[in-house]
């Protein structure tokens, strides 16, 4: 049970589709949802998705086995002010009087794993959840939004540091269809691949040696979509694909470079 939790919540965070949910217009931007500034409408107080899909994508880790979960949705605004999700949150420091560059900070969870029954990962010591905090940068124009996260863990334990990059465009096929495609990179320190997918020596096994993880970048594309049904439900979809750097493919505990999501949905806005 411990292990599927765990897996479910890491297909749902740490997967492309919510990599950037920390950031209000990347929320939106990933699960196919049209953002505030991009739908109009008056948006004071609170104000959000909520609904539910499925998940599924083959796990990179030993036998590649294909997960596939039914998850709620929860991604929630409080004027441009406050932001969270089901995986953390954030407030807004400061910004334009546009609103089209802003800088912010928050903290997100950042689930582990557990070897389970996975034969690649016996024997081996359970990489425990933490917390990173981080700061962001978001600048929407004419042509694109960018955003940029660093990420530092702020729990015990040596998990290192992240940092991304995204871009994204949205576009409307007539008045009901929103497709979103967007690219992104994301560093991450040697510390954090070392504890992810590093083989530490007392989990050595003939078969399995030793590894230490060194600094990589994975890239990640995918399209998002957005169908409105009515005034407040709408359908959600995408499909991302990640290419996990070298670093991490080079771990004795991974057999996979390419990771794909599909996700499909329904949310209520309000």
């Amino acid at each position: 049970m411990k292990t599927s939790i765990a897996l479910m919540l890491l297909l749902l965070f740490a997967s492309p589709v919510f990599a950037q949910q920390e950031d209000a217009g990347e929320t939106y931007v990933d699960t196919g949802a049209i953002a505030p500034a991009e739908g109009g409408g008056d948006f004071s107080g609170f104000h959000g998705i909520l609904g539910g899909g499925f998940f599924t994508a083959k796990r990179i880790y030993g036998d590649n086995h294909r997960l596939i979960y039914v998850l709620p949705v929860v991604l929630m605004r409080y004027e441009d002010i406050a932001y969270w999700s089901l995986s953390g949150g954030g407030v807004w420091l400061a910004q334009t009087d546009d609103h089209s560059l802003r800088f912010g900070a928050g903290l997100r969870s950042r689930v582990g794993w557990h070897a389970g029954f996975d034969p690649y990962r016996q024997g081996m010591e359970e990489r425990k959840a933490t917390v990173d905090g981080y700061l962001n940068a978001v600048w929407r124009t004419s042509l694109a939004t960018v955003g940029a996260h660093y990420y530092h863990h702020v729990l015990s334990g040596g998990k290192g540091d992240t940092a991304t990059l995204r871009v994204s465009k949205g576009f409307a096929l007539g008045e009901d269809l929103w497709l979103i495609p967007s690219v992104g990179a994301e560093w991450q320190s040697g510390a954090r691949v070392d504890y992810y997918y590093g083989v530490r020596p007392e989990e050595e096994l003939p078969t399995r040696p030793a590894y230490t993880g060194t600094p990589t970048i994975n890239a990640n594309a995918g399209i998002a979509g957005n169908y409105r049904l009515s005034h407040s439900w709408s359908l959600l979809g995408g499909v991302f694909e990640t290419r996990y750097g070298n670093s991490i493919v080079e771990s004795p505990i991974v057999t996979r470079r390419y990771q794909t999501l599909l996700y499909l949905g329904a949310g209520w806005r309000f």
